[in-house]
């Protein structure tokens, strides 16, 4: 199959990194994909430097000009081209109206990443339920919220972000602290993701300037434009001497096997995070908030901690009950581990969407 991306603009969070992902692993199965998006997106700097084919498009902002140019570059290329994968509601909508231009429509895959409710309203539920072939979602509970504006369950399919397990797999915890420069002696949460509000960073650090531990510490391990408050609420809770800021660092994989616990305490619109998943597949503890679809990889006492958004207290009595319980935090790391390697691998997605790709691909060729 040839598989085309689209993305208006999908920030610099998981969004982009799935698209990669799995368009490196389509290739890997013998298809062929191309990525549409405009040049400001942070995906097309990260896709041209992953090795994958991008042709730069105005798909930011619904106008007659981007319109044309789409419609005419699906014009030129309709032949070669099996689906299409949209990843924005702009872009989507482009495509969507490019659709009824042309003799041939291409079908149309819509992912929804975030996890905030759509509009319930005739033109939504137009583009949700007509113009798009199926609806993916990065959660179960993101399936839901189409569902409640029309769109049948047999029209959309949860397929959360699968980790690579080969880059992300359990290691030794003295050599990973070595690598990432942590003390040896002491209790090491960590929180890896984009450094936004709404992710919850600020949230966890009230909560453990609650535990009176010098010994539980917290390495941050981002980069964003939450950085500069988050190191002036460290000042502020007198938490120097406890928090590493560590920044972006390029090889996340040997950061998680440093930590007793990781934590992804969100309250962000989101799928299931990328951060949960690579902690479980590291065979790591794992505490998260209930965002989005991250119950769908955190089950409650069995492979980790799920605790209320914006908790801090339910944030503090968690991280305190598996510091003072070693055999449940190596209890929740296996069964999570377990449960990831079964359930949200990378080869788990590349099945699913292939599987999705190629229906709509078949249906729409038996028209």
């Amino acid at each position: 199959m040839h598989i085309v991306h689209t993305e208006a603009d999908g920030g610099k969070g998981g969004q982009p990194l799935r698209i990669i992902n799995e368009s490196l692993g389509m290739i890997q199965r013998g298809h062929q994909v191309t990525i549409l998006c405009p040049e400001t997106a942070p995906l097309h700097a990260m896709a041209k430097s992953a090795g994958l084919t991008v042709v730069t498009m105005p798909l930011k902002r619904k106008n007659l000009k981007n319109l044309q140019l789409l419609r005419r570059w699906l014009s030129d290329n309709r032949k070669s081209i099996d689906v299409i994968n949209s990843h924005n509601s702009a872009d989507t909508w482009l495509v969507a109206l490019a659709n009824l231009t042309l003799s041939n429509p291409v079908p149309l895959v819509r992912t929804r990443h975030a996890s905030g409710v759509p509009r319930n309203n005739w033109t939504t539920r137009w583009l949700f339920r007509k113009a798009c072939a199926h609806i993916v979602t990065t959660g179960e509970a993101l399936r839901h919220q189409v569902a409640n504006i029309g769109v049948p369950m047999s029209q959309s399919t949860s397929v959360p972000s699968g980790v690579d397990t080969q880059r992300f797999h359990p290691a030794d915890k003295h050599d990973a602290r070595v690598h990432c420069g942590l003390s040896q002696e002491d209790f090491w949460l960590g929180v890896v993701s984009h450094l936004r509000p709404n992710k919850g960073h600020s949230v966890l650090l009230r909560a453990l300037a609650q535990i009176d531990n010098p010994h539980i510490k917290l390495a941050i391990v981002g980069e964003g434009p939450h950085k500069a408050t988050l190191e002036q609420e460290i000042v502020g809770l007198e938490l120097q001497q406890r928090v590493v800021m560590a920044g972006h660092q390029s090889d996340p994989e040997r950061w998680f096997p440093a930590f007793d616990i990781a934590l992804s305490p969100s309250h962000d619109m989101e799928g299931v995070p990328q951060g949960v998943l690579q902690s479980l597949a590291s065979r790591i503890a794992t505490i998260a908030t209930d965002a989005g679809g991250t119950a769908d990889a955190v089950i409650d006492g069995q492979t980790g901690i799920l605790v209320a958004q914006r908790d801090e207290k339910a944030l503090h009595d968690a991280i305190v009950k598996l510091y003072d319980d070693a055999d449940l935090r190596e209890k929740l790391a296996q069964h999570g581990y377990d449960y990831l390697s079964t359930h949200f691998t990378r080869e788990c997605m590349l099945d699913a969407m292939e599987k999705v790709f190629s229906e709509a691909a078949q249906r729409s060729r038996s028209r």
